[in-house]
C-alpha cells in the first residue's frame, strides 16, 4: 500500500464516521494515546476523551453536518510516520453552528492511526483583520505591532 493510498483510506474513513454522527467510529482512527486540539482550541487526551466529545458535538451543534476533507500534502518524518495537512468543509443544517465552515488540519500519522491533530478555522485575511485591506496584503511577517 502506498502513503498516499493509506492517507487516502484514513480520511475516507473519518469523512464516513462524521456523516454518520459516530463519534466512536470517528476516534478509532486515533490512537490510543492520540492529542486532538479542536478548532477551539481544547486539548483532548486519548481516544475515549476524543470518542465522547465528538459524540457530544455530533449529537447537538453539528447534528446532521456533513464533512468533506481532502489531503493537501503528506511527507514522511520517520519510518512509518508521516506529517499530514488536510483541508475541510464542514456543512452544518441548522442551529448556532448552521452554514459553512473551513478549516485546515495538521496531523502526524503513525501506521495509519492518527497521533496528533490540530484543527484550526479558516477565514479569509480580511475579515480576520476587521476590513483593513492594507494590512491584508501584507505577509503575516510584515506584521508589527505598533508599541514595538
Amino acid at each position: 500500500m502506498t502513503i498516499s493510498m493509506s492517507v487516502d483510506e484514513l480520511l475516507a474513513g473519518m469523512t464516513r464516521a462524521w456523516n454518520a454522527g459516530d463519534g466512536a467510529a470517528w476516534a478509532a482512527h486515533f490512537a490510543e494515546d492520540a492529542d486532538f486540539v479542536d478548532v477551539v482550541g481544547r486539548v483532548q487526551r486519548g481516544r475515549d476523551v476524543i470518542a465522547t466529545e465528538h459524540q457530544k458535538i455530533f449529537d447537538t451543534v453539528y447534528q446532521g453536518s456533513r464533512l468533506a476533507i481532502r489531503c493537501l500534502d503528506s511527507r514522511q518524518l520517520a519510518d512509518g510516520i508521516l506529517l499530514v495537512h488536510t483541508v475541510s468543509v464542514l456543512r452544518v443544517p441548522g442551529g448556532p453552528r448552521a452554514g459553512e465552515w473551513h478549516a485546515i488540519q495538521t496531523k502526524i500519522v503513525r501506521d495509519g492511526r492518527i497521533l496528533a491533530f490540530h484543527n484550526t478555522g479558516r477565514t479569509d485575511l480580511a475579515d480576520f483583520v476587521g476590513d483593513d485591506e492594507d494590512l491584508a496584503r501584507q505577509s503575516p511577517q510584515e506584521w508589527r505591532r505598533q508599541d514595538s
